[in-house]
């Protein structure tokens, strides 16, 4: 069906920094030089997030990545992390500008930081949800 969401996880838009870099060796190792980098976390699943880069970096490259998520119980806000989460590149748009958006799949990731993001993703999820 046109303009259904074929995604299998809930997705959720969020503001977050991420840092990644290079999970090995690859066609941009000299863009990069192997450092970490940061970028904006554009949205967030259990299987995987995108980002706004400005480094074009090619469909297929394994990447290291490294965030914290964080909740509010109580009146304190409440950190987890930071998850170290080994990811592939699915898809880069350029934007112009410089700019790109990298969709990255988790290939690797154990299972309490899934279970945080699954937890963080519901709970946003509800908190925006229209009341009927």
């Amino acid at each position: 069906m046109p303009g259904r969401e074929s995604r299998r996880s809930r997705r959720i838009k969020v503001n977050l920094s991420v840092i990644y870099r290079l999970a090995q060796p690859a066609g941009i190792h000299l863009l990069i030089k192997n450092k970490e980098v940061s970028a904006a976390m554009l949205d967030l699943s259990d299987s995987g997030i995108s980002v706004l880069t400005n480094y074009d970096i090619i469909v297929n490259t394994p990447l290291l990545i490294k965030f914290t998520l964080f909740s509010i119980e109580n009146n304190d806000v409440c950190f987890s992390g930071p998850m170290k989460i080994e990811g592939v590149v699915r898809y880069n748009m350029p934007l112009g500008g410089n700019e790109y958006r990298l969709g990255i799949y988790f290939k690797k990731i154990n299972s309490r930081d899934k279970t945080e993001i699954i937890n963080f993703v519901k709970a946003q999820s509800s908190m925006f949800r229209p009341s009927i």
